[in-house]
């Protein structure tokens, strides 16, 4: 009896916290606008109205409105976007205290098969993930200066990467397929979420709110802004690195370290080096991030699953077929199955194979899994079948990297630029290829994949893509598509989910595959038909590459070809 009360007892602790969850978000949608704030409630409400959730917004700014001192100033948007970004912190605390409290009480009152603690655990560890996209997000709304476009994109590639860590929390709990007991997680999650979608629409007003009085450059001067930068020295040398890197690092970066002198840690399986395992470098090197950390893994083949999450790591190793990280599990949850996961900030790797040799009837089987804002892959080699590349979050850079798979082997929710890659549709367990499966989730989110300048292969009959998600984003751009490409070019996920909200687009490709008279005739699909279009997928673009790149030495071309 005292056990059943006690089991009781815990429940209704996290039934209670739920609840002060979802009353937070109840009181927010009941209460009144007194007059004396009229006028800021018309000021809300315009910065509310592009919203999702408007009611929610409107209420959230009226409930927190004591934390700004002037609602109606000239400047208020901000102060409206620190409202609301500090609203959704505060909510994803409860959440992750309410994810806490559900592990506690299920570890001690019943049992949970592993799927269950899995799922509880992943969510966890994503919730922390997004509390560090909102607080910096907060960090740069609350920094003095300019609001700038650079800006203006970082906090919204948090704010999307903070969306994108809640849907995979959820996609967790989807995988038990109503296993008991029921968690209270997905539904709180998916409350918070529209904080944060809402603050994302708000940010999006802030550049042109902040420039009223500068009018931002048209879309031609800013494109020969850029033309003048790239022809510019500023960027690339006539080495292929930036003028202001020092002669060590240029040559770090041309050259594999044989002798390891130049780095700060070397693998070496023959026991020449300091550690035999990339994860034992990786523990051993210093956290905080401060300064570029140097491991070098030379030639073999490491069989071993690594994770990333310190920042600022560099792997370098002697060639994409010659130091390779390979293990072979599959599976569904987010950490069981990846062979090489990287989730700190500013990560580079060169000259490095990943493989998962998981085989094609295991379903997903990740080689690599990046939630790492700002990171490069320069001469990778990533192999698997089905999902092979998790790019999850934030900005990623791959140039000159070899991609295979089979199904849906590139996905994820990040903005990323696959530049002067091979992409391989190799032959699983279907006739049916799929190249990627973009995972964007809301319509503010500035995330997307864009294929260009690469070439693109099939062993069987391959689709560019499917919508994973509801506004699923990706670009095929200046590539050439060999003639396994199906002449519909894309396919649907599950009949008609996404094909009116989803953004899909080619241009100027060529080769067998490239014809675009017989592609889908789907609102989202566009055939890109101006340079203006095309650029904003571009890597000065899509993941703002001119302002962090060159600090990594790799090549690489910020605009459209020609």
């Amino acid at each position: 009896m005292k056990k059943i009360l006690a089991v009781m007892l815990a429940i209704a602790a996290v039934l209670a916290a739920f609840a002060c969850i979802s009353a937070n978000l109840e009181i927010i949608h009941v209460e009144k606008f007194p007059r004396q704030l009229q006028e800021a409630s018309n000021a809300f409400d315009s910065a509310c109205n592009s919203t999702l959730y408007p009611v929610i917004c409107m209420s959230t700014l009226v409930s927190h409105r004591h934390r700004s001192r002037s609602l109606v100033s000239a400047s208020s948007i901000k102060d409206m976007a620190t409202i609301s970004v500090t609203a959704a912190l505060e909510e994803v605390k409860k959440v992750s205290d309410l994810a806490s409290s559900e592990l506690a009480v299920a570890s001690q009152h019943y049992s949970l098969d592993q799927t269950q603690h899995t799922a509880i655990e992943d969510c966890m560890t994503l919730l922390q993930y997004s509390l560090r996209q909102l607080n910096e997000s907060l960090e740069s709304l609350a920094s003095s200066g300019e609001w700038k476009k650079q800006r203006a994109d970082d906090v919204k590639t948090w704010l999307s990467a903070s969306l994108t860590d809640h849907d995979t929390c959820i996609e967790g709990f989807e995988r038990l397929k109503n296993k008991h007991p029921q968690s209270l997680l997905p539904d709180a999650v998916r409350n918070v979420s529209k904080l944060v979608s809402n603050s994302l629409v708000i940010i999006n007003a802030l550049p042109v709110a902040a420039n009223q009085m500068n009018s931002p450059p048209s879309p031609s001067s800013r494109r020969h802004l850029l033309e003048r930068l790239r022809e510019s020295d500023l960027f690339l040398m006539e080495d292929g690195f930036p003028t202001w890197m020092t002669l060590s690092d240029r040559r770090l970066l041309q050259a594999p370290p044989t002798a390891g002198q130049k780095a700060n840690a070397v693998v070496a399986q023959d026991g020449t080096g300091n550690y035999k395992t990339i994860s034992e470098a990786v523990t051993a090197a210093p956290g905080g991030g401060h300064g570029r950390y140097v491991i070098y893994v030379k030639a073999g083949v490491y069989d071993e699953t690594v994770e990333v999450s310190k920042d600022n790591i560099m792997l370098v190793g002697d060639g994409k077929g010659v130091t390779v990280v390979t293990a072979s599990k599959s599976g569904g949850s987010l950490k069981s199955t990846a062979t090489f996961a990287v989730t700190g900030k500013g990560f580079i790797a060169r000259d490095m194979g990943f493989s998962n040799t998981a085989g094609p009837g295991g379903g997903q089987a990740i080689a690599l899994r990046v939630a790492s804002d700002q990171s490069a892959f320069y001469r990778c080699s990533i192999k698997a079948y089905q999902d092979t590349l998790y790019a999850h979050s934030l900005r990623q850079f791959y140039r000159e990297c070899d991609i295979y798979g089979s199904v849906d082997f590139i996905f994820g929710n990040a903005a990323a630029v696959f530049q002067s890659c091979n992409i391989a549709a190799i032959k699983g367990r279907s006739g049916v290829n799929f190249v990627t499966a973009q995972g964007r989730t809301d319509p503010n989110q500035n995330t997307g994949f864009s294929i260009h300048n690469s070439r693109v292969t099939g062993a069987v009959r391959t689709y560019l893509g499917r919508p994973w998600k509801q506004y699923s984003r990706t670009v095929y751009m200046q590539s050439n598509l060999d003639g396994s490409i199906d002449p519909a070019g894309w396919s649907e996920w599950s009949g008609n989910f996404a094909l009116n909200t989803l953004y899909y687009g080619e241009y100027m490709n060529a080769g067998p595959g490239a014809g675009t008279s017989n592609r889908v005739k789907w609102p989202g699909f566009h055939i890109i038909q101006t340079a203006d279009e095309a650029n904003e997928f571009t890597v000065a673009e899509l993941i703002s590459g001119n302002s962090w790149l060159p600090a990594t030495g790799i090549v690489y071309q910020a605009g459209l070809n020609g």
